[in-house]
């Protein structure tokens, strides 16, 4: 059976405190030339994720796209108020303002903001690698059916091929 390489599947898992979702596109070429976008928190498993993918597609140019959102009370981020505190200061020295402009300068720049990194659990990860078979399924099966759709145009213009040469052999034996 004649297979695409271009195609596109989605699929999301929904955890208690995060939304998963794994997006995978992929358009022609000779080769698998894997492209993965990801939180680094998920770097870690990142080399995991391509073999699985690669295992798969063998070819193609693909986007892999994996996105957390965390849907909880679970949000890892924290102000880092000694370093709010420190800009907020340098920033008083240099420009009048109100308090509440300051800060909102303040949490822009870099360490603003404080994150716990923590280890990918093992349901999450789970997860993920289930996304991860939900949006590859959908991926081989779009590719699929646009394979067989591209044999039937084939099919049919070789009918019309042999019609035709039918038609020239008659006229010009």
């Amino acid at each position: 059976m004649i297979q695409s390489m271009t195609g596109f599947g989605k699929h999301v898992v929904q955890l208690p405190t995060k939304k998963i979702t794994v997006e995978i596109k992929s358009l022609n070429s000779k080769s698998i030339d894997l492209n993965a976008r990801m939180p680094s928190a998920y770097r870690e498993k990142e080399l995991e994720l391509r073999k699985m993918i690669a295992n798969s597609l063998q070819r193609g140019k693909v986007d892999f796209n994996l996105y957390v959102e965390i849907t909880g009370d679970d949000a890892s981020g924290q102000v880092n108020e000694s370093v709010v505190k420190q800009y907020m200061k340098q920033l008083r020295a240099i420009a009048d303002g109100k308090d509440i402009e300051l800060l909102e300068m303040a949490l822009r720049l870099p360490d603003a903001m404080r994150t716990d990194r923590d280890d990918i659990a093992d349901e999450e990860y789970t997860a993920i690698l289930n996304a991860l078979n939900g949006a590859l399924a959908e991926i081989n099966s779009f590719i699929s059916e646009e394979g067989s759709v591209l044999e039937k145009d084939f099919l049919e213009r070789i009918s019309a091929l042999k019609v035709l040469l039918d038609k020239v052999v008659s006229m010009d034996p």
